[in-house]
């Protein structure tokens, strides 16, 4: 989930986020997300891997192709998240005058 209130470009920075839990990945046994279940090292670079093909996708302006906002997604609230994700990046590019 992007933050859009203190940050000039919360893609890049939710980017860099994700560089500074790959570098520790290796000595992860158990993932412990804030949202989300818990998992074990073998699910942490895949979850880290979801979530940079999510925010590459959004800040691209494509389609993500993510399970965790589909209609089969086990958490149907992140759905939600997801769009006023895409809004806010939508009204940011048109007040900029830039393509997402």
């Amino acid at each position: 989930m992007l933050d859009f209130n203190d940050t000039a470009d919360s893609i890049e920075d939710y980017l860099a986020a994700l560089r500074l839990l790959e570098g520790a990945a290796d000595d992860v046994d158990v993932l412990v997300p804030g949202h989300g279940s818990v998992g074990g090292a073998d699910q942490v670079r895949a979850r880290i891997d979801q979530d940079r093909a999510y925010v590459h996708a959004l800040r691209n302006a494509q389609v993500p192709s993510d399970p965790r906002i589909g209609p089969s997604a086990t958490y149907g609230w992140v759905a939600g998240v997801h769009e006023r994700q895409l809004q806010h990046l939508a009204r940011r590019s048109e007040r900029e005058g830039t393509p997402r």
